[in-house]
Formats: structure tokens, C-alpha cells, sequence
């Protein structure tokens, strides 16, 4: 009755609002009297103030939390060796770690899943999915808990329970490129597993036997028996997407990678490697299959080895050049260690795989996420195809077209642009004359030039021969030329200027006699337009070859032409300010016919866009002011009106 009292009393003063070590008395208890000095029941010796409780549970959690401090650090350190036994293989040695870690804090769930991992390696997937379910239990958000999970699952076979697992952690998780990674994983082994039942189902047991037997035939150590099962292979392979299935789900994909790996024939080599293009480029399912199999180690052993190179570049080809863009995303998105830049850099080493292995390399480094990811090594890599591209002079055309190929590939990514730049510039002349017999090599070869010109800093050394090459081959009507040399002008805008090389020429067989106004012609009165605004070099060229003639003659054929389109605006407006460029010279205004004027003035006053407009109100006011028979007639034609109202300064 005292301790009741007493215990009221106390709960009177406010102390009841705590719940640090509240305790719960059973009936049994509560009929029998407090130990002597215990003022709440299982605290000895607790003051009866408030000050001296509030102190003794504050000393209290003191002691817990050092205590709790303790023990994790001991924690920790069995963690890292059982870490280190882990690394050497030592896996038992690990779990009994791992163990005496959670017997000293239970809490830490990283504990669980690195012992679940632990027992992955050691092929007990019960046991880790069972310490994955414990983390869980502890922490419900835990990704990495339903990561490990997952791949106990996986190892088991038990892909639908492993997709419900990532299922699960998409919802309790925040969601990640982790967590999508291994649910869209599950679903794919999955949607394998359950394509493979029904391709088994589908066959009769004749069929699967001896499908079964030439498999086994393909995995002999013979050489000879293995390539005649291989051949015989290859020949049910090519027209049968039902046999194309049963050879996945029999296994045949891991037969093939391990005999890849072990046999040392050439000619099974060739036969194996044509297997595999033609199965993994024609299901994406056995795409996935190939690489969950892990085919890494078979594809550096292959790059190391002079004689399988070039049949593992085909291979690889034909993966990253697939017309399913999926197909290659798949396979670039699948490598996340260093074994495709390591195969890349071991084909590079061989002179005859060089070309081929550029072209790969040109489509792969395009996938964003492939680049990112080995970005320090492809840059080493590109560091040496930069030092090789002198090399490619002396090479025959078909190894000048792949190497031009894969360059039109590396020039798409800012990166490799800059690392190409300087030897790329400087041997783009001679690779052109190189290639200059094959018309589709070298519309490459300039495509890969535009791109190589966006932020180039190597251009403007070269930019005056490269520009008057270019124009030679606007006159011969090659499609790339133009657009290269607009792009070149964009840097090195006074490389015209330098001398008269033959490019006003050229540019004249361009411009004379062009009935339509396409992308060749614009670019090339764009040109003129702007040399001819910054050079009297240029606007003496322009005369001497009667390229002015030739601009009258483009504006009086179109002065009815439609143009609502960006060229013919872009052509016509350009034309009528190259005109006004060289009216500056009085000598040539008095040397123009009055119908000039008359056709200046239908373009200035007929509504074919304000760029035609004003530049052909500048072309009559140069003419008028240089030439008083040029300004009578704009008189007489009450042209003073049209200019004024087209601009406010003539």
C-alpha cells in the first residue's frame, strides 16, 4: 500500500510522460511489495524528485548508448573480416564472421545481405534468400536486401518469385535504375524460361533426342566430330525459328560459348561464330540468354588471339549494326565491366583488324550510356586511332572504306572529335584523293568532315586548301561539298580570299544556267554573298568571271517562282545582296543595263518575304546612287517610295 502511494504521488509530479523503460507488471507481481529502495519496480535505488529521476534515466541512456557503441564497433570489424575471407574465397570462414557481427548488432542489415551473398557464392540460395527476408524484416526499404534477393531467386530458377520480389521493391522503394535493371531482369529470364518450356513442349521426344545428341556432338573435344556437328547445325539453324528456339532451350548457347573458349580450330571457330550471329540477331530473347551466360572471358580470349579477331569483329558487327535498334542497345546497355573496351583495345593491336574494329567502335561509342560508363579507356583507345589515321594512306580501298566508315561513326561524339581533330584535318586532303575513284566513300568521308568541323580547332591551318578543293567539287555536283564548305566558311570565313585557285570558276559552273533552286545552288550564292561583302578581291573575281551576270539572270527567271520555301527565300534574297556588293563600284553600275532596275524593283515590291524585299531595295540604291541614269528611271518608276518604306538609312 506504501509503494502505491508512493508510485501516485510520483505519477502526480509529471513523471509518468516518459516511456524510456516503462515496465509492464504482470498480475503475480503486482500482489507482492517492492524491493526495498525500489521506487517504480526494477529501478533500485531511483530518488523519489524529479530532478534525480531525470538524471538517473539520462545516465542510464548514457550507459546503453555507449554500450550500443561498443558493440557495433566490434560489429564493424567482423564485418570487414568476414569482407576480406569473402575476397579470398574463404566463404565459411566468412558466415561464421558475418555471425558473430549479428549476434553483436542484429540491427545492421547490411550484415544480412552480405551474408546472403556469401552464400550465393557457396550455391545455398535457400539459406540467402532466408537472410535476405531477415534484413527485410528489419528494414522494409532496404533495395539492396531485395537486389540480393533477387539474384538468390534467379540462381534458383525461380523467376516469377523473383519478379514479384523487384515488384515489391518498386513499391516499397524509392525507385532506381537498380531497381529497373533487376526487375526488367527477372522479367526477361522469366519470359526465357517460359518461351523454353513451350518450345520443349512443341517438339516430339524424336526430335528433341536428336536434337540433344547433335548438341552433344557440338560440345565434343574432337575437333573434327565437332565441326561436322557444327556444319550440320548451322544448316537446321538457318531457315527454322522453331529449331533456332530448341536450340536455346536446350542449351546450346552455353555449349557454343564454352567450346569458344576451349578449341583451338579455326574452322569451328568460323562455324561457331556464324552460329551465333545468325541466332542472336534473329530473337531477342536468345540475345538475353547469350548474355546472362556471361560470354566476357570468350570475348577477350578471342581479342588476344591474331586468328579469331577478325571472326570476332564480324560477330560484333553484326550485334551493333543490327536493323533492331534494341538489339543493340541491349547488348551495349548489358557491359558493366571493362571486357568490350578490353576486346576493342586488343583487335585495335592487329594491322589487318584496325579498320574493322574503328567501324565497331564508331557505332558503339554513339550509346550514350556505353560512353559515359568506359569513358577513360576509350579515350586511350582513341589516342591511338588518332596516331594510326596517317597509317590508313597506305592501306588498299576496301580497308580506306572502313576506315572512313567507322570515322563517320566517331565524328557523331563531341569527345572523340577532339581527340581526332589535328591528324584528322591534317590528312583529310590526301585520304580524299585517296578515295576520290568511289563516289560513296568519299560523300562519307565529307559527311564525317561536317562533323569533325563543329568545334574543330585544327581547321583554319588547312582551311584555305581544304575550301578550294571544295569548291572544285561543288562544280562536279558532289551533294557533300557544299555543305562541308559552308561549314568550313563558318570557321575560316576568308579562305576564299587568299588567291584566286579556280573556286570562282567553280562556283560559276554552279550558279550559270540553274533552272532550280535546291540546296547546291543556295549554298553556293551564300558564299559569293559573303565574300563578296568583306573582300573587293572578291567582288573583281565575281566580275571577271561574269558571275554577276549569272545572279541577274537567276533573279529574272524567279521573279514568278514560288518562294514560300526557306531555300528559294534563302537563294533569292542572297542573290539580290551579292548584286548590291558589287554595285558598289560606280564603274559597274554605269555599266548595267536600266532593266536592272526594272527587276530590282519587281522583287522589292512583290511579297516573297522581307529578306527579298530590303535586299533588293539595297541593290537599287547602290545602283541609283552610283549611276544617275539608274536613279532617273527609279524616278520614273516611283521607286524613291518603295525604298523608303523598306528601310529607314539607304
Amino acid at each position: 500500500k506504501q509503494w502505491y502511494q508512493r508510485r501516485v504521488a510520483i505519477t502526480a509530479g509529471g513523471f509518468s510522460k516518459s516511456c524510456i523503460n516503462k515496465i509492464e507488471s504482470s498480475n503475480e507481481s503486482s500482489t507482492k511489495s517492492s524491493p526495498p529502495g525500489d521506487v517504480l519496480g526494477g529501478f533500485p535505488d531511483m530518488p523519489a524528485d524529479q530532478a534525480g529521476f531525470m538524471k538517473a534515466v539520462e545516465e542510464d541512456a548514457n550507459r546503453r548508448f555507449a554500450s550500443r557503441q561498443r558493440k557495433e564497433a566490434k560489429s564493424k570489424l567482423r564485418k570487414e573480416k568476414g569482407n576480406e575471407a569473402f575476397k579470398r574465397g574463404d566463404y565459411l570462414a566468412a558466415i561464421e564472421h558475418y555471425d558473430v557481427a549479428i549476434n553483436l548488432a542484429g540491427y545492421m542489415v547490411s550484415l544480412y545481405t552480405n551474408k546472403a551473398q556469401t552464400y550465393i557464392k557457396m550455391q545455398d540460395y535457400d539459406k540467402a534468400v532466408e537472410a535476405c527476408d531477415k534484413a527485410l524484416y528489419i528494414e522494409e526499404d532496404f533495395t539492396k536486401g531485395y537486389v540480393q534477393k533477387c539474384n538468390a531467386l534467379i540462381a534458383k530458377s525461380c523467376y516469377e518469385e523473383a519478379v514479384q520480389c523487384m515488384e515489391l521493391c518498386l513499391v516499397n522503394c524509392k525507385g532506381s535504375s537498380v531497381v529497373q535493371k533487376y526487375l526488367e531482369k527477372a522479367r526477361t529470364l522469366l519470359a526465357i524460361d517460359t518461351d523454353n518450356s513451350a518450345a520443349l513442349e512443341s517438339v516430339t521426344p524424336d526430335n528433341k533426342k536428336e536434337f540433344e545428341h547433335l548438341l552433344n556432338k557440338l560440345g565434343s573435344d574432337k575437333a573434327f566430330e565437332a565441326t561436322i556437328a557444327a556444319e550440320f547445325m548451322m544448316k537446321s539453324l538457318e531457315n527454322s525459328a522453331s529449331n533456332r528456339r530448341l536450340f536455346r532451350a536446350l542449351g546450346g548457347l552455353s555449349t557454343v560459348t564454352q567450346q569458344l573458349l576451349h578449341s583451338p580450330e579455326h574452322s569451328l571457330h568460323v562455324l561457331l561464330f556464324s552460329i551465333l550471329k545468325l541466332v542472336l540477331t534473329s530473337d531477342k530473347l536468345t540475345l538475353h540468354t547469350w548474355l546472362y551466360l556471361d560470354p566476357a572471358p570468350s570475348l577477350v580470349a578471342h581479342a588476344k588471339q591474331h586468328q579469331f579477331r577478325f571472326l570476332l569483329l564480324l560477330l560484333l558487327q553484326k550485334l551493333v549494326f543490327s536493323d533492331d535498334e534494341e538489339v543493340t542497345s541491349t547488348f551495349l546497355n548489358h557491359w558493366t565491366d571493362r571486357s568490350l573496351t578490353q576486346t576493342f583495345v586488343g583487335c585495335f593491336k592487329d594491322e589487318t583488324a584496325r579498320g574493322m574494329t574503328v567501324l565497331v567502335l564508331g557505332r558503339a561509342i554513339r550509346h550514350d550510356a556505353f560512353l559515359v560508363r568506359f569513358k577513360e579507356d576509350l579515350l586511350g583507345l582513341l589516342k591511338q586511332v588518332s596516331v594510326h589515321i596517317p597509317l590508313v594512306l597506305k592501306e588498299d580501298i576496301s580497308e580506306q572504306k572502313t576506315w572512313v566508315a567507322g570515322l563517320s561513326g566517331l565524328s557523331m561524339t563531341t569527345g572523340a572529335r577532339r581527340i581526332l581533330d589535328h591528324n584528322f584535318w591534317q590528312n583529310f586532303l590526301p585520304l580524299l584523293d585517296s578515295v576520290s575513284c568511289h563516289a560513296s566513300v568519299v560523300n562519307d568521308l565529307l559527311a564525317a568532315a561536317q562533323n569533325f568541323a563543329l568545334d574543330s580547332t585544327a581547321l583554319t591551318e588547312h582551311g584555305t586548301a581544304i575550301s578550294s578543293r571544295l569548291v572544285e567539287m561543288c562544280g562536279a555536283e558532289c551533294r557533300s561539298a557544299p555543305l562541308l564548305l559552308n561549314r568550313v566558311l563558318e570557321k575560316c570565313p576568308n579562305t576564299l580570299l587568299a588567291e584566286d585557285k579556280g573556286q570562282f570558276a567553280a562556283l560559276l559552273k554552279v550558279i550559270k544556267g540553274r533552272k532550280t533552286l535546291d540546296e547546291d545552288l543556295s549554298i553556293a550564292v551564300k558564299l559569293l554573298t559573303r565574300t563578296t561583302a568583306v573582300s573587293e578581291q572578291a567582288r573583281k573575281w565575281v566580275l571577271k568571271y561574269d558571275i554577276l551576270g549569272c545572279l541577274i539572270d537567276l533573279l529574272e527567271i524567279h521573279e514568278v517562282t514560288d518562294s514560300s520555301t526557306k531555300t528559294a527565300t534563302a537563294i533569292l534574297s542572297n542573290a539580290a545582296l551579292c548584286c548590291a556588293h558589287c554595285f558598289q563600284d560606280v564603274s559597274v553600275c554605269k555599266k548595267r543595263p536600266v532593266s536592272d532596275v526594272d527587276m530590282l524593283m519587281r522583287h522589292a515590291k512583290a511579297d516573297k518575304g522581307a529578306a527579298i524585299q530590303q535586299n533588293a531595295a539595297i541593290a537599287l540604291a547602290r545602283l541609283a546612287t552610283n549611276s544617275p541614269v539608274m536613279l532617273e528611271r527609279l524616278r520614273e518608276l516611283r521607286g524613291l517610295e518603295i525604298l523608303h518604306s523598306r528601310f529607314t538609312n539607304p
